[in-house]
């Protein structure tokens, strides 16, 4: 795994980006037959991003003792009151680490499917907004992933429930919509190698 950039901000939320170089790639050499059930590519970017979050969180001074998921399927550091969250695309891997906030990140590569299912993750006024331009639905997938990570739960209905509601050339509004109330976000986003890394501050 090459590191590409590790951006920290002890007071908000840091960053980490990595590549996975090969599949035969140097977080393969120790014992992980307890990941066996999983496809050679889904088991390097498990591992992968596991060992950037814990990279970043040398960065930071954060004591690393693993990751964990809650019922939502949401990771979170071991005894730890940080807030984390992981993205892959493969060979592609990112984490975001927040010190006290939930915290979403998605990485995500212009697929041409995106098209397809435009329908099912785009209000009317992104449709219009869009059209079939893939990187303008990359971004909006991308943002709404990372939204929903940041939420937390199952039950979003990505169409109706989270809006982008502007884009500058570095910044996302965007809110999240649901029976409690409606909440605004700030997103931050990078364009490279036909990825767009999106994540709340």
């Amino acid at each position: 795994m090459q590191t590409r950039w590790i951006k920290t901000d002890p007071n908000s939320t840091s960053v980490g980006l990595a590549e996975i170089t090969s599949e035969n790639d140097d977080i393969l050499k120790h014992d992980h037959s307890d990941l066996d059930h999983l496809h050679p590519k889904k088991r390097l970017e498990f591992l992968a991003s596991r060992q950037l979050v814990q990279q970043v969180c040398n960065e930071l001074d954060i004591p690393y003792q693993g990751i964990e998921k809650d019922e939502f399927g949401k990771p979170h550091l071991v005894d730890s009151n940080y807030q984390i969250s992981i993205s892959h695309s493969y060979p592609m891997v990112a984490c975001a680490i927040h010190p006290s906030s939930p915290c979403g990140i998605d990485i995500e590569s212009m697929r041409p499917q995106l098209v397809k299912i435009k329908h099912k993750f785009l209000n009317p006024k992104e449709l219009a907004y869009c059209q079939n331009d893939l990187k303008k639905l990359c971004l909006h997938w991308s943002a709404k992933e990372a939204l929903y990570k940041v939420h937390g739960r199952k039950s979003l209905i990505f169409a109706e429930q989270l809006a982008i509601q502007q884009i500058t050339p570095e910044e996302i509004q965007a809110q999240v919509i649901t029976d409690e109330g409606v909440e605004n976000f700030l997103l931050n986003y990078e364009y490279f190698l036909e990825y767009f890394l999106v994540y709340n501050v």
